[in-house]
């Protein structure tokens, strides 16, 4: 077997060098997962990890057996060169990270056995979205197609939604390293400052400009609240927003910080805000796993994908996405209120516990690979076999 991993973000090269000369996850299960792909390239004839963005192209073989080649599509996404790259591979079995058609498509012409394994959710509206979704699930319908996993329970019905069939989608996650029963159930007693803290990619679509106009809002009704923003700021954006808004002294953007690090950061701070707007793909995003486990109170958006966990005064203060006022109210509402403070921690367990799937990534990855039947294990995880509550 001549195995390709497709991944769209992340350099597996990198990811590699960096933890094995001591260094840290940048993301949860970073290095779970290379050190899976890794003891998997000891036992098949090839295995390959094709990554689009990296800094610079390149193919080469790691020091444990892992072909890696790097796109180098840092600059420009070049979808008609992905082809030349997948034949270069020469893979005999493909598992997909990503929902790119032409990867897809590749795939299905070249009779190569392919899952998709995503973590994107499918809410976005208008007729050309529509066409979008429709082409996609017609490609994942195919037989070629032999699974089609997406992160959550939550982001598999919305891949439903667009017409996949759901005798072919399977929920995944990755392996829990954190448990809430694992902290103690927080109180709320402020002493200086409140921290409010953001955790993952900066942009607009993930609501971190909305987050910095309530930052802003909240400063002028004079609310002590200090917001701490972790996570890659590619662009600077969000930093020259924040700057013209004269928030230097209410925000601080700290950069990427390694993720044995997040959870620590979320009990240090008073709330955790999760503000996508809807136009944001999630599937579910690693933060409200973590921010549960560290049992420290979420406000989040209405987004879809956040809606069968995150209940409003129950699991959650949640806000209107993409509106500063509605953001600023929840955090200002949940501070003033010690007494809905301990409900949400104290629920945290719950919430979590209803976020676990049997299908971990490995699991998923090891199953496919031992070439699982059609009545075995993975069939028996597939979203419409009754094992769920949806």
């Amino acid at each position: 077997m001549r195995l390709t991993i497709v991944q769209y973000a992340g350099d597996f090269r990198e990811a590699y060098y960096r933890l094995n000369s001591g260094g840290k996850q940048t993301y949860q299960a970073q290095r779970y997962s290379v050190e899976l792909v890794g003891r998997l390239a000891k036992s098949i004839e090839q295995m390959t990890v094709l990554c689009a963005i990296t800094d610079e192209p390149y193919d080469e073989i790691l020091p444990n057996g892992v072909r890696v080649i790097g796109a180098g599509f840092r600059q420009g996404f070049r979808l008609d060169l992905m082809t030349g790259l997948l034949e270069r591979a020469a893979p005999t079995h493909l598992w997909i990270s990503t929902p790119l058609l032409p990867v897809i498509r590749w795939a299905l012409r070249k009779n190569i056995p392919a899952v998709a394994v995503l973590a994107d959710s499918f809410n976005t509206t208008g007729i050309k979205e529509w066409i979008k979704k429709k082409r996609l699930a017609t490609l994942l319908n195919r037989p070629g197609i032999r699974w089609v996993a997406n992160h959550g329970l939550s982001a598999c019905i919305s891949l439903q939604t667009t017409g996949v069939n759901p005798s072919k989608i399977i929920p995944w996650d990755w392996p829990a390293s954190a448990n809430p029963a694992d902290f103690a159930i927080r109180d709320f007693a402020l002493t200086g400052s409140a921290t409010v803290l953001y955790v993952g990619s900066i942009s607009e679509a993930k609501g971190v400009g909305d987050l910095l106009k309530a930052a802003d809002r909240l400063r002028r009704a004079g609310v002590d609240a200090r917001f701490r923003i972790i996570g890659p700021d590619a662009d600077g954006a969000m930093l020259r927003q924040s700057q013209a808004l004269n928030l230097v002294e209410t925000v601080a953007f700290a950069g990427p910080v390694p993720n044995e690090n997040i959870i620590d950061e979320m009990r240090a701070a008073d709330i955790v805000v999760v503000p996508s707007r809807h136009e944001y793909p999630e599937g579910m995003p690693l933060t409200i796993y973590e921010a549960l486990c560290a049992r420290t109170p979420i406000v989040a958006s209405d987004h879809p994908m956040f809606r069968r966990v995150l209940v409003d005064g129950k699991t959650a203060r949640i806000f209107k996405a993409g509106d500063p006022a509605s953001l600023s109210h929840a955090v200002q509402s949940l501070l003033g209120d010690p007494s809905l403070y301990r409900i949400l921690s104290a629920n945290s367990l719950g919430a979590w516990q209803r976020l676990q799937v049997p299908v971990n990534w490995g699991a998923l990855l090891n199953a496919w690979i031992a070439q699982d039947s059609s009545n075995g294990w993975l069939f028996r995880h597939r979203l419409n076999s009754g094992i769920y509550d949806l």
